[in-house]
Formats: structure tokens, sequence, C-alpha cells
């Protein structure tokens, strides 16, 4: 058995376009458990594909409209041509992305759009970046329990005078500073006195 996933888009003018995504199929005549079963790859590939060919044809709409000026309706002249890729969890789409210059009214806008980079801020999908974050939150171990900090002669913890921030340990630091400065020159006028 042979089977061929298609998918067709149909535009707002009304066109159809169809896209072949895969084609698989069994070599055998006896089916069995195993035989039975689309296999995650090429489940993967397939949803990928669809994904690509929608992606591609959401952006290429979406461009295609931002590219008329909302004041005068005029195109807005072509700037260049880039890519721009999409991750997600079915693998990368890479897309057209146009880049349009300022609308010869100059009402409407008067810097260079990106409509592409509008609807494909982060570069992933949301769905991809959920997965990354709770696998690095399953990767992490948890944080030890550690005792409460004890409240010390400098200072309550969080205070201004608590060693354990960067603050509190400046200050104690000057302080030091001071009070070994104050012996040294203490030691200095004592030895000066002797001298004379």
């Amino acid at each position: 058995m042979k089977w061929r996933v298609v998918v067709e888009l149909a535009g707002a003018d009304g066109g159809v376009q169809s896209h072949e995504i895969s084609v698989g199929g069994c070599a055998t005549i006896d089916h069995s458990a195993e035989t039975l079963r689309l296999t995650l790859a090429e489940g993967k590939k397939t949803l990928g594909g669809l994904q690509r060919h929608l992606v591609q044809a959401q952006t290429e709409e979406h461009c295609r409209n931002r590219r008329r000026s909302s004041r005068c309706r005029a195109q807005r002249p072509l700037k260049d041509m880039r890519r721009r890729r999409l991750t997600s969890l079915f693998g990368v789409v890479e897309v057209r992305a146009p880049r349009f210059g300022p609308c010869r009214c100059g009402v409407a806008s008067r810097r260079t759009i990106t409509p592409a980079a509008e609807i494909i801020p982060d570069r992933c999908t949301a769905e991809y970046e959920r997965t990354l974050a709770d696998g690095r939150l399953a990767a992490v171990p948890p944080r030890p329990v550690t005792a409460r900090r004890v409240p010390t002669a400098r200072g309550r913890p969080g205070s201004r005078d608590d060693p354990s921030t960067d603050d509190g340990r400046r200050r104690q630091t000057g302080t030091r500073r001071r009070s070994t400065a104050n012996v040294e020159s203490v030691e200095r006028s004592w030895v000066d006195r002797a001298r004379h």
C-alpha cells in the first residue's frame, strides 16, 4: 500500500495551490502489528512539511498586505529581500522576508518595515520555547535547602550593614581600611615623638 499527503492552500483571491507534503508506503502485503503504524520520523516529516507550506503561505500573505500603504493604498517600494528562519518542534522553516521602504506619500510611515519580523519576532514558536524551558527546568537539580540566615551583630539580613551583601562588604572593608589607617597614623606619631 502507498499513501500520499497533499495540502491545498486557498488564497484570499480564490486561487488554489496544491503541495505534496510526503509520500510513503509499505512494501509488504502481509500486515502485522509492527507494520500497522506511522513511524515517528514519518509523522514528524509530514507535520514539518505541512508547517513549512502553511508558514510560507501565511508569511507571504501578511507581507503582501503590509506592502500597501494604509493611507494612500499605494505599494511601498521593495528595499531588499532577506531570509528569516522559524524554529518549531517540527523543524526549521525558512521564509522570504522582504523589507519595504517608506511609502511615497510619507504620511503612514517614514521608515523601512519588515513584515515578516512583525509576525516572527522571536524566530521560534511559543511551543518550542515552552518545551525548551521545561527541558531546562527538568535538567536543573533542585536547590538545596539551606538554614535561614541568623541576623549578625552588624545588621539584619538584607540591611545596609549586612556583610553578605555587596554594600555591606564594602562598608566593612571601608571600616577596616579606616581603622587600619588610624592605627598606622597613631603608630607613626608615636615613632616620630620617640625620635625627637
